[in-house]
């Protein structure tokens, strides 16, 4: 930056001077090494779900039968699987080894008859196996194509020397990136030929009542935080211990190191208030579709997008308080699954609260009903082996899952095919065990494996 640019923007906002500016940056970071106009990230991202990949039994790829990336089965009603009575009697078994609290189901995809039912409506914490209802409740209520918008609204004219002020509205877009939020401000500034803001800038994060953590997440967990406004993050590492206004403070550091990056000069304050009645849009930003977003909040376990929709939900058919979401989620899982209110707990929907309790039944049904309605397409939505997900190269066949970590909680439900070439449903839950976890998904790895080879 040279002197005159430098000098330009000491003067350019007396919300931010350098003084703060380098104080900011010290006490938020905690002294870890930042990249300007890149996303907040630690050091070294967490591993995804909580799991540590490189600890559970990875297959090599040169042992990996890999098909085509994300097949598109037909599936068609055949005759029901015959269980025997040696493999019912071999899995209860394996089953009854394990050294905690564990349930298990198994249905046949085509006729969704249960085939083996072991502790399945018996309640689980589910981890992230939560976001299967999530991805439910979401897709049920907005559909398919739904987009999230972040809007900017101005009053006064819109002039090279910008004396009106700019006001910036969330509606909990789940998958803002930083570069987009920059873009964002360069099509509402420097695309309308805004040179100087002499006004403020004010955001309204109106659209929710209730920010900040979710109910039963234990503190020292990473966690994202949840906003009107927020921007989502590779790793939650860095918000740990953070609240809901320091991740504010932080949209509003970006919002003028983006417009200086950008060439605006801000002279104006920061404000947070509602957008007022006469103002007037200046610019709407879309966020993909939501089986876009569904996707990658089920196929890398992603925390910040399922509880960003969980409140979202609450926001669009409520006050926007997380009682509103809870309540929401009840309805629709009624609706679609029948489960009364007493069958089921459920507090957030990434999975990180310690409230919630779901049976193995409950997540079956889930899956039945979603692949009922979105066939083969709702493969795409699951993680596999053969991609980037929480199942890379975890297992050498076709499956397709959603898995789940807590300290000493753990699941895996989906779909997979077995060597004979049938479709099953599958929910494999553990809770209470007192080893490491790396034990349990080799656990779960044995009961998949097995069914693979004998169904």
């Amino acid at each position: 930056m040279n002197t005159i640019k430098f000098e330009n923007y000491l003067k350019s906002s007396k919300f931010f001077n350098v003084l703060s500016l380098t104080i900011f940056v010290i006490v938020f970071f905690n002294f870890s090494t930042i990249a300007f106009a890149a996303p907040i990230s630690s050091k070294v991202p967490i591993a995804r779900d909580n799991e540590v990949s490189e600890k559970i039994q990875i297959i090599e790829p040169s042992k990996i039968s890999e098909p085509e990336p994300k097949p598109a089965p037909t599936i068609v009603p055949l005759e029901t699987p015959h269980i025997t009575p040696q493999i019912q009697n071999e899995l209860i078994s394996k089953l009854e080894t394990f050294q905690g609290f564990v349930g298990f189901e198994l249905r046949d995809l085509a006729t969704n008859d249960v085939l083996i039912a072991y502790n399945s409506e018996k309640l689980f914490i589910p981890a992230s196996n939560t976001k299967l209802l999530t991805a439910l409740v979401a897709l049920e209520s907005l559909g398919d194509d739904y987009k999230f918008q972040t809007k900017i609204f101005h009053t006064g004219e819109i002039t090279n020397n910008f004396r009106g002020n700019l006001y910036i509205k969330g509606y909990g877009d789940p998958v803002l990136t930083s570069l987009q939020y920059k873009e964002l401000l360069k099509r509402a500034t420097v695309d309308r030929g805004i040179e100087k803001i002499y006004g403020n800038i004010i955001f309204d994060y109106s659209f929710m009542t209730e920010e900040g953590f979710g109910r039963g997440w234990m503190w020292d967990d990473p966690q994202p935080q949840i906003a009107a406004i927020n921007i989502w993050q590779t790793s939650y590492e860095s918000f740990k211990y953070k609240t809901d206004y320091e991740i504010k403070d932080y949209i509003s550091f970006l919002t003028t190191l983006y417009l200086q990056e950008i060439g605006v000069e801000f002279w104006g304050e920061i404000r947070y208030e509602e957008v007022p009645s006469d103002a007037n849009l200046l610019y709407t930003n879309y966020s993909p579709p939501l089986t876009d977003i569904i996707q990658q909040m089920l196929e890398t376990s992603d925390n910040l997008i399922a509880e960003q929709l969980f409140r979202d939900l609450g926001a669009i058919y409520g006050n926007g308080e997380i009682e509103d979401s809870e309540n929401y989620f009840k309805k629709v899982i009624e609706e679609t699954l029948g489960y009364d209110i007493t069958d089921y707990v459920i507090k957030d929907g990434c999975g990180l609260s310690m409230y919630n309790l779901i049976s193995p039944k409950m997540l079956a049904d889930s899956l039945f009903y979603l692949y009922s309605k979105y066939q083969s397409k709702f493969f795409d939505y699951l993680a596999s082996p053969y991609e980037d997900s929480t199942l890379e190269k975890r297992f050498n066949f076709e499956i397709y899952a959603k898995t789940g970590t807590l300290y000493y909680d753990s699941a895996i439900s989906g779909i997979f095919k077995s060597k004979s070439g049938k479709y099953y449903v599958f929910s494999l839950m553990e809770n209470n065990f007192s080893f490491d976890v790396q034990k349990v998904k080799e656990f779960e790895n044995s009961i998949i494996n097995y069914l693979y080879e004998n169904l």
